[in-house]
């Protein structure tokens, strides 16, 4: 809001489309806005109007997402490490979606794509990284063992919710999973079979269908886990 609340003219909005297919790496701006306004046509609203809106001179840039799962680095003695994306990146269609479905609920479902797992993990980084740091400033540790235990802990959490992205991002490119997701399932309402591991047996027996890896995942961390620093930001 390059002029404050009260000139929405002089607004600048940041707006993406995803979907999955083979990029097309020679469309220009002009081709690009015409290909995303076609399928925005389908769209429900507000989300039509967002796109279609959009004035023609505006430059459409493409994005190929990419990923990788974090694996273990070599922190050189503790003199090095890695926090937030550069220790594991989340695809981003989890928070920039508006993909191509011809379904008025797709306004409803949006907003509930945006896990906000990149800021969390990255929030969580830095608490176990400030610990780790203060443990050596209290002579409880040397640098070697406090930044390898930091270490040891962000990589398979980093690397499982990097998986999770990924898992996330295809399943809401893909209309009939979303269909069978939690949301249309159960609504709006807190999960059940996550926090507690007899209550995710008994809704597995109930369903007749097995809890994700990831969730399996979690619900073992958890049991284990303790608070680290002044805060502790949960996965979920």
């Amino acid at each position: 809001m390059p002029d404050g609340p009260d000139h929405p003219e002089t607004w600048v909005f940041h707006l993406a489309m995803a979907w999955l297919g083979d990029p097309n790496h020679s469309l220009d701006y002009k081709e690009r806005l015409a290909m995303i306004k076609e399928r925005a046509e389908e769209l429900g609203e507000p989300t039509r109007s967002a796109f279609t809106w959009i004035p023609p001179d505006t430059p459409v840039h493409k994005a190929d997402i990419s990923y990788w799962i974090t694996q273990p680095w070599d922190n050189h003695g503790g003199r090095m490490t890695l926090v937030g994306d550069a220790a594991h990146p989340m695809p981003p269609c989890e928070s920039d979606i508006f993909t191509h479905f011809k379904n008025l609920l797709l306004t409803l479902l949006s907003p509930q794509t945006d896990r906000g797992q990149g800021l969390n993990h990255c929030i969580c980084d830095v608490s176990h990284l400030l610990s780790a740091l203060s443990s050596i400033l209290g002579t409880q540790s040397t640098v070697s063992a406090a930044i390898s235990a930091y270490d040891e802990e962000v990589v398979p959490r980093g690397g499982e919710e990097v998986k999770c992205s990924v898992e996330n991002g295809f399943m809401l490119h893909d209309w009939q999973k979303v269909l069978e997701s939690p949301v249309f399932r159960d609504g709006f309402k807190p999960m059940t079979g996550h926090d507690d591991a007899e209550a995710g047996k008994e809704e597995k027996e109930e369903r007749g269908v097995g809890m994700s890896e990831h969730a399996e995942v979690q619900m073992k961390r958890e049991k284990v886990e303790k608070p680290v620093g002044k805060f502790e930001v949960a996965a979920h």
